[in-house]
């Protein structure tokens, strides 16, 4: 059993599980299986009437944050916020369907689990390694010694091993109950060795469709409604609100650049005056390529460098220290070390530099975050656009956003203001911060799951028809080209040209062209030889030859068909598993109270 339980918990959905399992209990001893003790206030989010508490979220973060650390992976903040909650999420789900359905595990079954197949967190402990490699013998000894449960620390050790294996075992039932009736068939399995071992080869000629002006395309409201009601699935969404906000940027003041200017001015003083170039960009230099190294940036010819640098450093003699020199990124003090010729004839100069950036003071942000408020104030007595119009600033519509979805305009960390949306009614207002602008928005309608109206998806819609046209276009340049023999050549005479491909099978992503589309479905269609129809995909249109197709191999089928039927069976039971955790979750109360606590997602 435990075999089989290996190869399944490969599947992504169980993958997920098992590691916040192993976070939860390894690492803090949470039971999910009972309702959280938080106190009244301290509640992040609830699932079906469930609890997740304010500290077990906070000591979750801090442990997902820690074994992102040990792995060597960087997430940002408002990422490991996003994955650990959907982590907790498929969790209580989880544990609650598993306490619905009665699933259970023996004494016997967590007795002969934990002495004879531990969980890969326990093998990867290096008290029971050998040369890196877990030792067996070394973890039996351990777990038959009457002295480890005599210490407290040992004991307690056991009872979380015990604990994983528990959480594994009920999960892996729950598993197999909802997959246990997916079957993968001889003819799934054969065409699943085809799609990625039968190939072929073709030659093809592209007209692009971007090439086409809107403006030569026609397009009438009948086209609209025809492309709406044949993708009308693709129009779906959820819960959605639509919001209005102002933006406050964080740049300087005139204030704060004539200050800049002033420090610069002084800092080429000091170097005047003696002080060691070097150690000063070390110190003040805000160029993070090349502040450690005293300001250094090694030779560098004409061109490699923005023009105003570039004329400053050029026009220096060795051992002058420049002006400060106006850039994009900010002040620069510019020290020419040596000026000579490269291998290649031309002039070049090694410099160092110390760059002083353009930022807000501290009373300018102060005075950014007051107004904010101010504008806060007046929006909640006159509504936003009322408040932003007195104040002369302008206002952004998001359009209506998703559950869980960044709000366009404001970016990451804006998540958590969608939802906070969606639990209150109109007019409510929000507020925050990124490292470009103070921001202030205010909720303006929200609409339940659905299907959006072509109105509110006519410009998707009209780009869409418009891209269609316009392939539809290029492709009629394509069709006389099909009854000619020498249809390469007359392609070339027309700008186009022509590309051959490697051998691709069906399952295969062909470069510049893309993955399972009309080129592929009609390149298995063509006989060795033989000329397709026009294809058309939404960036144009395509010719196609057939130059050879490629057999799979009959004796490799044969040789493999066990291990496809394992893999396709394992496919299909990810695919029900993932369509029974899509139904579990819309189904799902979920309270969602993070943006109450200041978590930004």
């Amino acid at each position: 059993m435990m075999t089989t339980l290996r190869q399944n918990t490969a599947i992504v959905l169980w993958i997920v599980i098992f590691a916040f399992i192993a976070l939860i209990v390894v690492e803090w001893g949470a039971d999910f299986s009972q309702t959280s003790q938080a106190k009244a206030g301290e509640t992040v989010g609830t699932v079906n009437g469930r609890a997740i508490g304010l500290e077990e979220f906070r000591q979750a973060l801090r442990n997902a944050a820690r074994m992102e650390q040990s792995q060597g992976r960087k997430v940002q903040d408002d990422q490991l916020v996003g994955e650990v909650w959907d982590g907790l999420i498929r969790e209580l789900l989880a544990a609650q369907e598993i306490e619905r359905l009665g699933i259970a595990v023996s004494d016997q079954e967590l007795a002969f689990y934990t002495r004879n197949q531990p969980p890969r967190e326990v093998q990867a402990i290096t008290a029971f390694q050998t040369e890196g490699k877990f030792d067996f013998d070394k973890y039996t000894q351990f777990i038959n010694d009457p002295q480890t449960y005599a210490e407290p620390a040992n004991k307690s050790f056991v009872l979380q091993v015990e604990n994983l294996i528990h959480n594994q075992l009920l999960n892996y039932k729950l598993q197999r109950l909802v997959s246990e009736g997916v079957q993968a068939s001889p003819a799934e399995v054969r065409q699943f060795f085809l799609d990625h071992n039968e190939k072929v080869k073709v030659e093809y000629v592209f007209s692009p469709g971007n090439k086409l002006k809107d403006s030569e395309m026609s397009v009438v409201p009948a086209d609209l409604q025809a492309y709406y009601q044949e993708h009308q699935s693709e129009f779906q969404h959820g819960d959605q609100v639509r919001l209005a906000y102002v933006v406050l940027p964080r740049l300087p003041s005139a204030a704060d650049s004539l200050r800049l200017a002033q420090d610069a001015a002084q800092l080429r003083q000091e170097i005047l005056e003696g002080a060691d170039f070097a150690e000063l960009a070390k110190s003040m230099s805000e160029d993070p390529g090349s502040a450690s190294a005293g300001g250094d940036l090694g030779p560098f010819t004409r061109g490699r460098m923005v023009k105003p640098f570039e004329e400053a450093a050029f026009a220096l003699k060795p051992g002058e220290v420049s002006e400060p020199v106006l850039t994009p990124f900010g002040l620069h003090l510019i020290k020419v070390e040596n000026r000579g010729i490269d291998q290649q004839g031309q002039e070049q100069v090694q410099a160092r530099h110390i760059l002083l950036k353009f930022a807000p003071s501290g009373e300018t942000e102060d005075a950014l975050r007051a107004r904010i408020e101010a504008l806060r104030e007046a929006a909640g007595a006159k509504g936003i656009e009322t408040a932003a119009q007195e104040a002369g600033l302008e206002v952004r519509d998001s359009g209506f956003v998703g559950r869980g979805r960044q709000v366009p305009g404001l970016g990451e960390g804006s998540a958590w203001l969608v939802n906070l949306f969606l639990q209150h009614s109109a007019g409510e207002l929000g507020q925050g911060a990124n490292e470009q602008f103070f921001w202030l928005a205010q909720s303006k309608e929200s609409r339940p799951k659905g299907t959006a109206s072509l109105d509110d998806v006519r410009q998707q819609v009209e780009r869409a028809v418009l891209n269609q046209k316009k392939a539809e276009r290029a492709g009629q340049l394509l069709q006389g080209l099909r009854g000619q023999a020498n249809w390469v050549q007359v392609a070339a005479g027309l700008g186009l040209e022509a590309r051959t491909t490697e051998p691709f099978a069906r399952a295969d992503q062909v470069p510049g062209v893309g993955r399972n589309n009309a080129f592929t479905r009609a390149a298995f269609r063509l006989q060795p030889g033989e000329v397709s129809e026009v294809v058309t995909l939404p960036r144009g249109a395509y010719l196609l030859r057939l130059v050879e197709k490629v057999p799979a191999d009959e004796s490799q089928f044969q040789a493999t068909v066990v291990q496809l039927a394992e893999q396709v069976l394992r496919q299909r039971q990810n695919e029900a598993l993932q369509i029974w955790f899509d139904r579990l979750y819309a189904n799902a109360q979920i309270e969602d109270n993070r943006h109450h606590f200041g978590f930004t997602f």
